[in-house]
């Protein structure tokens, strides 16, 4: 096992109620270590794709609505209250096809670039330091909220059109060389790991086609025409509303796959792929997948740091992958960090992450 260049991946959302104070606590503590720093993904990106749901989805005239979150008192009213109470829309009758013209990354990533790059001049962040955008993949943004397999399958193409643009505009601000671009997977796993079915929302029902098949088709797309000198990764995830998977990953095997198939065909280098590791498994079934791991010298971030059980129960994660992965290596959280319990010390987690990095 090999310690990556920069061993700690921060997934995207962070604590913060602004993109300074966020990178501001990253800078202090792995700012020298971390591979990018996002702006925290405040406002509703704060939620991941929700922001998806309220900026492109509700206002499009190709769309309608079928049902609102029933809501959580005391939170924004478009939190649900679980896996079954997402928006839901329909595409209209006699539509085969919807644009979007931006789903506004773009917009927030210029705005808080300007706040990297301020604080990067100042000593603040370090210089040799990167910004990092995360943008959901398109199953991400259309699965949980799409009424039928066919809504679906419109929602999804028109996201990954403008998705597609939506990067071109932001390598317009933010010069490749200073970029790191990290595309979520969620759903498009577990659609693999479980054949695309489990009969309840939002895998209700099968989508069209084949789901490696999608996942390669907007690998393609969206992948391949990214800049070489942009830093670019893979979240592969398992879901995170309100700190439960929708699933839970039985071995690495459907991560392995995914990665190893981005790597055949994306048409460009992929630099870093992210595999979520859950507390209770540090055991060689979860782990023996990873001998197949064909990405080169690209680095594999193991979400394996954990707060509930510390720098000791990580480093027990660590060794058991060491026994199975010979590549390069840093560490990361099993998803992101933007909605951690309030009795969590969000310094205390980035002191861990530091810790575990020395065992590598």
């Amino acid at each position: 096992m090999v310690k990556a260049k920069r061993p700690i991946l921060l997934i995207g959302g962070l604590p913060g109620n602004s993109a300074e104070e966020a990178m501001r606590a990253c800078a202090a503590e792995v700012g020298d270590l971390a591979i990018g720093l996002t702006d925290g993904e405040t406002n509703e990106r704060r939620f991941w794709v929700l922001f998806v749901a309220i900026r492109a989805w509700e206002p499009h005239p190709d769309l309608e609505l079928v049902r609102r979150p029933k809501g959580i008192p005391g939170m924004p009213h478009y939190i649900p209250t679980g896996y079954n109470d997402f928006y839901k829309f329909r595409v209209r009758s006699g539509v085969d096809k919807i644009e979007v013209p931006t789903l506004t990354y773009p917009i927030e990533a210029k705005s808080s670039y300007l706040v990297f790059r301020n604080l990067r001049d100042r000593g603040v962040i370090p210089r040799d330091t990167r910004f990092q955008v995360c943008i959901p993949f398109p199953e991400d943004a259309a699965r949980l909220f799409a009424h039928s397999a066919r809504d679906m399958e419109i929602m999804a193409n028109g996201y990954a059109d403008a998705a597609a643009r939506d990067v071109e505009s932001i390598l317009h601000d933010i010069p490749a060389n200073d970029l790191v671009l990290q595309w979520d997977i969620n759903w498009e796993t577990l659609a693999v790991a479980f054949d695309d079915y489990a009969g309840e929302e939002p895998m209700e029902y099968k989508a069209n086609g084949d789901p490696m098949e999608r996942y390669l088709r907007f690998v393609r797309q969206l992948c391949g025409p990214v800049p070489k000198e942009v830093v670019l990764g893979l979240h592969l995830c398992y879901g995170d509303l309100h700190h439960r998977h929708f699933l839970e990953p039985k071995t690495l095997a459907t991560c392995v796959r995914l990665a190893n198939a981005a790597a055949s065909e994306a048409g460009r280098r992929i630099d870093f792929v992210h595999m979520p590791i859950p507390r209770a498994r540090d055991d060689d079934e979860y782990f023996g997948p990873l001998k197949d791991l064909k990405i080169g010298d690209s680095t594999l971030y193991a979400g394996l740091v954990h707060y509930t059980d510390g720098v000791e129960g990580s480093r027990r994660r660590l060794e058991r992958l060491r026994k199975h992965y010979a590549g390069v290596v840093g560490v990361a959280t099993e998803c992101g960090m933007g909605r951690r319990p309030p009795d969590q010390s969000f310094g205390e987690l980035l002191r861990i992450h530091r810790e575990v990095v020395e065992a590598i």
